[in-house]
């Protein structure tokens, strides 16, 4: 054998060695990434890492829905058909979250809190405060189910959007937008029905029907955001498959290389700064509507199509709320958050598509609809954030849309 290819042997074999070694040693050291947000309760006491006491920790402002399981002496939202003051009348979910359909608890409280950048609004720990009133919503202490005599009732619904998650209630949406229009109009109160154990648009409707409706509205205003309408392979945001974790990522996305964790995890560092940015060429509003029901990220979610815009359910909720509307003397409204990814200048906002099919459809309805996409498109997507970890709409966010929001709840109580 001559030396050049014993050379090259000896090359080879020690290449294979120092990967085989860095590739062990890195999976050895290699640990999960800290979650950029975690719960203290009432107290401050961060929530515990035995999972008995985190269920005991959620229960002090958590209900969850009458189930199986559930110990003997834990409240929970009424049984269909029986009522309570702070609740309302009890309903059946139209599917079991296998985590449990759960709702805030009257008089509750606890706080988010965020490791990594902080808002200026966060406070001394990274944390803002999430209160709940007698009657499990983020809002007044002083509210009643009676509204008094000339009041003019604005009900939101919507998800966390809605509730607040992530900022302080005071510069909540529904807050700025209330504070707006009393300043012409004293008469005017916006509640806050957003997020109590609703996560899909046809849970919105049984909580107007069984729950909120009690409040008597004059206008009721259901928040869309995007991911209530189509799945995503991020809470809310989508993600390009280069950036995503494994359990996250399509088997057909895989390459033969990918089996080394520290090539993985590079690759995956190196998409990290793109992660946001989906290929234009794409209709990504159709593309995620016709994925099949048993797609990885339905399974991660423990979703069907049912719950989105492709199988009619939110259709068919909102004509339901319309007409509840109808029958109890109060107008109807939407409004929609686009996804806070794909903003800012230069960059292409992925999902116009969708945005477009909820307008076609409220027009057909007779539906007045309020699309916020305008007032943030030009806006960095990052400057929207509460956290890197939580793309949830920030103060800053909130400032930007509560005088659009403010002008169309206006419009829809017939104030001029």
């Amino acid at each position: 054998m001559s030396k050049t290819r014993k050379r090259l042997l000896l090359l080879a074999a020690t290449t294979v060695c120092v990967s085989l070694g860095a590739e062990f040693a890195y999976r050895a050291l290699r640990s999960a990434p800290a979650s950029p947000m975690h719960f203290r309760d009432a107290e401050r006491r961060p929530r515990p890492d035995d999972p008995v006491q985190q269920l005991l920790f959620h229960l002090q402002f958590q209900a969850p829905w009458p189930r199986e399981g559930i110990p003997a002496g834990v409240e929970t939202a009424p049984a269909p058909g029986a009522s309570s003051t702070w609740f309302g009348t009890g309903y059946a979910m139209p599917r079991d979250n296998p985590l449990g359909n759960v709702t805030w608890r009257p008089g509750s409280r606890f706080f988010i809190c965020y490791s990594g950048p902080r808002q200026p609004y966060f406070d001394q720990d990274g944390c803002v405060e999430m209160r709940f009133n007698r009657f499990g919503l983020r809002d007044r202490d002083d509210l009643t189910l009676e509204k008094p005599a000339g009041l003019r009732r604005v009900l939101c619904l919507g998800d966390s959007f809605t509730l607040g998650w992530g900022v302080r209630q005071e510069h909540n949406w529904p807050v700025l937008v209330e504070r707006e229009l009393r300043a012409r109009w004293p008469q005017v109160q916006v509640i806050n029905a957003g997020g109590t154990g609703s996560a899909y648009v046809d849970e919105y409707e049984l909580a107007l029907r069984h729950r909120h409706g009690r409040f008597a509205p004059d206008l009721v205003v259901v928040t869309l955001c995007l991911n209530d309408l189509l799945l995503t392979n991020g809470k809310l945001c989508h993600y390009r498959d280069e950036a995503l974790p494994d359990v996250e990522r399509p088997p057909e996305s895989f390459r033969w290389w990918m089996h080394s964790a520290l090539l993985r995890d590079l690759s995956r560092g190196l998409a990290a700064g793109s992660a946001l940015d989906l290929d234009p060429a794409v209709d990504w509003t159709d593309a995620l509507l016709r994925l099949p029901a048993g797609h990885l990220w339905y399974r991660n979610k423990n979703e069907t199509p049912a719950v989105y815009w492709g199988s009619g359910t939110p259709q068919r909720a909102l004509r339901g709320m319309r007409d509840w509307c109808a029958e109890h003397g109060a107008r109807f409204a939407v409004v929609i958050w686009p996804l806070l990814q794909g903003l800012g200048e230069g960059r292409f906002y992925p999902f116009a598509g969708m945005h477009e099919r909820v307008a076609g459809f409220c027009a057909q309805e007779g539906i007045d609809l309020l699309d916020l996409l305008p007032a943030l498109r030009g806006e960095p997507q990052e400057s929207l954030w509460v956290s890197p970890g939580d793309m949830h709409p920030n103060e800053r966010a909130q400032q930007l849309v509560a005088p659009m929001l403010a002008v169309f709840l206006a419009g829809g109580l017939g104030l001029r």
